[in-house]
């Protein structure tokens, strides 16, 4: 029995390291207080679709799908174990409105978003930040946690009053 607890435990370190590795974006959780600062900076947005690019465990998809009740929430996440994770998360505890995909973020078809939510970390958002500004339509909103997005202004930021002093910025792709 200990050695197929120590085989369980070495797995899912390899997937999460895997991961990891492939991506550049450990699966961090995202804190009560930043979820608050990011749902009162995206306070006038009342988008139909949204899309959380890394969605990792899954807690920030939940609560995006429970704050838009009326909106389609997208967790996309391509690291395996954390995706089994939110997958299963969503299906025993919903809500109904979110819908988890294993997929790449710089893959996936974005043009149904009205909102997309990121918080990865700075050289994912270097690579993210030209493929939204192609993928997104005119006038889709962007809310990051804790990193900007090189190149793009954001409409408005904010930072949290927690240990990190960490920041929430919310864009909108432009029309040119």
């Amino acid at each position: 029995m200990e050695f197929l607890a120590l085989v369980l435990a070495l797995a899912a370190i390899v997937l999460v390291l895997g991961g990891t590795l492939r991506t550049g974006v450990p699966p961090m959780p995202t804190s009560s207080g930043v979820r608050a600062c990011m749902f009162d900076l995206a306070k006038d947005v009342a988008p139909a679709t949204v899309f959380e690019l890394g969605a990792g465990w899954g807690g920030l998809a939940t609560a995006l799908a429970r704050r838009w009740p009326e909106a389609k929430v997208v967790a996309v996440e391509v690291s395996p174990l954390p995706w089994a994770v939110c997958r299963l998360r969503q299906a025993l505890f919903g809500p109904a409105n979110l819908e988890v995909r294993f997929a790449d973020a710089l893959k996936t078809d974005l043009r149904a978003a009205d909102l997309c939510v990121c918080f990865l970390c700075p050289p994912a958002m270097a690579k993210l930040a030209p493929y939204l500004r192609d993928a997104l339509a005119p006038g889709t909103y962007v809310l990051s946690n804790a990193f900007a997005l090189p190149g793009w202004v954001p409409l408005r930021e904010a930072r949290v009053a927690d240990i990190h002093r960490t920041a929430v910025y919310l864009y909108r792709r432009d029309a040119a």
